[in-house]
């Protein structure tokens, strides 16, 4: 017959195999899979803008990696396979094109690495209720001197000046009575701001009452003084300070153009090798593109779908989310395509502050489900053994205890027979047996509390 001491040697080590074996089955793991960020469709576009960004989870943090993926994209009947390459930043773009695809219909998406491993899938989550972009309709500038019979209002192209670049700078003007008559501007820069071209009124008479000042911006502050005055000896003062984007891309493009094709030229004034530029509307986006810039300068050009007559904007960034906050080193260039253009001053008091995006398809939040789920069978395995483990070990002990008060018992009934005294033997009471039994539960409870511990 096996030793009761062996067998509980066996037992605990058992247990203690147990445990082990299941916090690894349950042990976390670093993961890759991808995001998918999606955008409501522009107006007029039967088509969905995805970007897409594979990154590596260690479970502590995650950093953007550069992968080759295969997305399959399915709905309305129609199916379509994607090869990209995530860059540096673990950034694609694709744009899903369905007849009649609208906003809310099911898109199923299947999105895999080289090897085939699932990066993520299902079917696109769209938003209940996505605020549109934010557009300013007459965004000005704030000056901070505003004086005489002639009053201007001075708005930036674009929002802002982009560093080293001419920028414009539209002066519409406005009197009491009678329209200006032969307007002239001076323009007088603070330092960090220099004149590139002087005032010259917009030649469309429709647009008469407006004219620009090409800007140069230096540094990264600055204000102009405008004085302004007509040939009826009417003046007017002007002085405020003129937004600029440090860091800004320089992007040059027709503010007018026909349906189709549009070229942008996006030019870095820092040492940015990426450029995310896409279009964007009231309604939502309608392309986006990423673009390596090469050179000396680094530049590059974009070939720009768009179709739909009305006001867009082109969005160009160095950042993958630029477009959700105009901000920064973010610049949104309005432009309008089809026939009866505005006038370009009422375009430069367009502003965008903000194109939202939502999460179409989280690749992490499917994983960590099989996680949580492996997680719990490991605790399950590892909790079990421990309850077995210390039922058996409970058991052992009582046996032992048991067997003790047996052998005791006949050791002394042994002695009585042969006449001799009986020895006093040391006898363990009910108290000593009770404490034993409790620390080496108290053992399996304080073990119980580290697995559940470690396995949150």
């Amino acid at each position: 017959m096996i030793n009761p001491r062996v067998l509980i040697l066996i037992v605990a080590v058992m247990s203690i195999a147990t445990v082990a074996i299941g916090l690894r089955v349950g042990a976390p793991e670093p993961m890759r899979a991808a995001i998918v960020i999606g955008a409501m469709p522009a107006r007029g576009v039967s088509g969905v803008a995805f970007q897409i960004r594979t990154q590596d989870d260690d479970n502590h943090s995650r950093t953007a990696s550069s992968t080759k993926v295969t997305a399959v994209l399915r709905s309305r009947g129609s199916e379509s396979v994607f090869h990209v390459d995530t860059n540096v930043d673990g950034v694609a773009e694709i744009f899903f094109s369905a007849k009649g695809l609208v906003a809310g219909d099911p898109i199923e998406l299947d999105l895999r690495d080289p090897s085939g491993v699932a990066l993520a899938r299902g079917n696109v989550t769209w938003p209940k209720d996505l605020p549109k972009p934010t557009l300013l309709e007459h965004a000005i500038l704030r000056p901070s001197r505003l004086e005489g019979t002639l009053r201007m209002r001075v708005a930036v192209l674009g929002g802002a000046l982009a560093p080293g670049q001419p920028g414009r700078v539209w002066v519409t003007t406005s009197a009491t009575g009678e329209s200006p008559r032969n307007l002239r501007i001076e323009a007088t820069p603070d330092l960090g701001l220099e004149v590139d071209k002087a005032f010259v009124a917009d030649r469309d008479p429709l647009c008469a009452k407006a004219g620009v000042i090409e800007i140069i911006a230096r540094g990264h502050s600055g204000g102009v003084a405008l004085h302004a005055k007509d040939d009826l000896g009417r003046e007017g003062e002007w002085y405020g300070t003129v937004p600029i984007a440090a860091g800004a891309m320089i992007v040059s493009l027709p503010l007018t153009a026909e349906p189709g094709q549009v070229n942008a030229s996006i030019t870095s004034a820092s040492a940015r090798a990426l450029a995310y530029v896409e279009t964007d509307d009231e309604m939502g986006r309608s392309e986006a593109h990423v673009l390596p810039l090469l050179g000396e300068p680094p530049h590059a050009d974009a070939r720009l779908e768009l179709e739909t007559p009305g006001r867009h904007f082109v969005v160009v960034s160095g950042e993958p989310d630029g477009a959700t906050t105009i901000s920064g080193a973010t610049r949104a260039i309005p432009i309008w395509i089809g026939p009866h253009p505005p006038c370009e001053a009422e375009l430069a008091e367009t502003t965008a502050q903000a194109f939202p995006r939502f999460v179409a398809l989280d690749g992490f939040a499917q994983k960590r489900a099989k996680l949580d789920v492996r997680r719990k069978r490991g605790r399950m395995i590892a909790l079990g053994g421990l309850g077995l483990g210390s039922l058996l070990e409970t058991l052992l002990l009582l046996g032992a205890a048991r067997e003790g008060r047996r052998r005791l018992r006949k050791l002394q009934n042994a002695i009585v027979e042969t006449g001799e005294p009986a020895p006093r033997v040391s006898r363990r009471g009910p108290l000593d047996i009770l404490v034993i039994l409790v620390l080496s539960l108290l053992g399996f409870v304080l073990l119980f509390a580290l697995i559940e511990w470690t396995s949150r």
